[in-house]
Formats: C-alpha cells, sequence, structure tokens
C-alpha cells in the first residue's frame, strides 16, 4: 500500500499504511486510550525483522535518532 505519508516525505524506501490496524496487531504493538503508539522496523529483503523499536506506553519517551537508524542500516549493509 502506498502510504500518505511517504508520498509527502518521497520517501525513497517503502512505508506501509495500515488502516486496519492488522499488521500493527501483528508486530505487537500496543495503544492508549484508542490512539496507537509509535514503532519503527527494520525488516530485511527477505521479511526478517533486524531491528525494531516500540514506544512505551508512557508519556514521555524518545523515538530513535535518525543517525541511530542510520547506523543500523550501515551494520546491516543497507
Amino acid at each position: 500500500m502506498t502510504s500518505y505519508v511517504a508520498e509527502v516525505l518521497r520517501a525513497p524506501y517503502p512505508i506501509l499504511s495500515d488502516p486496519e490496524w492488522e499488521v500493527f496487531y501483528r508486530y505487537g504493538m500496543g495503544s492508549a486510550m484508542g490512539v496507537p503508539l509509535p514503532g519503527v522496523f527494520v525488516i530485511d529483503a527477505n521479511g526478517i525483522i533486524r531491528w525494531n523499536w516500540a514506544a512505551p506506553l508512557s508519556v514521555v519517551f524518545t523515538p530513535p535518532r535518525p543517525a541511530e537508524l542510520a547506523a543500523v542500516l550501515d551494520a546491516l549493509g543497507g
């Protein structure tokens, strides 16, 4: 599925749009008061999750920074 976010950002990588939350729940993600908590997954070409981050059920959290994600991709040869 093409994501509106991907179109706006002109992302050079695929972004999943999951309006029914099907994949969201399969990945074990949570929600608070009906709002999905954010998460980031790095999935290789074989569909294997190589790295992930999920927001804790907390008012305050720090998502991974772009430099951290770049380091993960570099370590995986991406």
